[in-house]
């Protein structure tokens, strides 16, 4: 007899994730949070019995992974860039409603690509600890930026002492992986230049390399993503203007590229940006559609991330 503490959700239909065919009439079959079986509701239900959860004509699916989250932005707020210079008090707020949104919303696994104070450090121990409700959270703390670079989640270090301080100090915190800037997100006048230098680089993926941990870095093209690709970056974020050269050197590599769709092609999200920025996503909107339709066809390592757009992951 099956343990009663066990829990089938049946559905209409269940998609697996592994590639198979979906499963008309579908179920899952749980003990706590270990999902025992899978398949149809038929030929699991004969040896069950226990709590039954009817979808009726809802779909199961896998838990959804948010690849590039910001747990405390909002974008549904005007000027919502600048916002991460509000109140820690209120960043908070904003993480912990952001994180029970995104789990309703069927996300069961978020990568936190930096907040403030360390923000995301402490609610990935509070969903642990069942303190608060949210996704498992894979967190960078302290995003990691030039002084004179983009970076609206991220504090400024300058030089190679500092720089090594930084990711210590990440790592010291306890931070899953390190999340640095090379770029901005838009192309400027000259182009797309780089805030660090490629031994700047270099010394990020060194220091995390050294025990184990991952980096990722926000970068949309130019001489810096040349320099991250060369350098080993374990992950390429945004990557808006990658050219047909570095796409085909992205797939060759063992590099991802976490693709954010909506800050470019949502145009509610277009409309709360800092208003000096507006023009000029708009302007650049249909270059960065073509460029990540590019990538997209070119054999790239591909994630996706909603870049702080709570519940909006199916979208991307």
């Amino acid at each position: 007899m099956a343990n009663s503490s066990q829990t089938l959700v049946r559905g209409r239909l269940l998609i697996d994730g592994t590639g198979a065919p979906p499963v008309e009439r579908g179920a899952v079959l749980l003990k706590g949070e270990q999902i025992l079986d899978v398949g149809k509701a038929e030929e699991i239900a004969p040896r069950f019995e226990g709590e039954v959860v009817d979808c009726e004509d809802q779909v199961l699916i896998p838990g959804l992974i948010d690849c590039h989250n910001h747990l405390s932005m909002d974008p549904t707020l005007d000027d919502y860039l600048h916002r991460m210079d509000d109140s820690e008090a209120a960043l908070t707020l904003r993480a912990c409603a952001g994180m029970a949104a995104d789990l309703r919303a069927g996300v069961t696994t978020a990568r936190c690509l930096g907040d403030r104070n360390l923000l995301d450090i402490e609610c990935r121990r509070a969903v642990e600890s069942g303190r608060v409700e949210g996704p498992r959270l894979l967190v960078a703390g302290r995003g990691i930026r030039a002084s004179h670079g983009h970076g609206f989640v991220g504090y400024p270090f300058d030089g190679l002492d500092a720089i090594r301080d930084a990711v210590r100090g990440n790592l010291r915190a306890g931070a899953d992986l390190i999340k640095f800037y090379v770029t901005g997100t838009l192309k400027g006048p000259r182009g797309i230049p780089s805030y660090y230098s490629q031994q700047e680089i270099g010394l990020v993926v060194e220091e995390a390399r050294r025990v184990g941990v991952r980096t990722a870095v926000h970068c949309i093209g130019g001489i810096g993503l040349d320099w991250c690709l060369e350098g080993g970056v374990d992950s390429i974020e945004h990557g808006y203007f990658a050219t047909e050269r570095q796409i085909g050197l992205l797939a060759a590599s063992d590099s991802w590229l976490v693709m954010t769709p909506s800050p470019f092609l949502t145009e509610a999200r277009i409309r709360t940006l800092p208003p000096n920025l507006i023009a000029h996503h708009l302007h650049q909107r249909d270059e960065a559609a073509e460029r990540m339709s590019a990538a997209l066809k070119g054999n790239v390592k591909i994630a996706v991330g909603t870049d702080g757009m709570h519940t909006g992951l199916a979208q991307e």
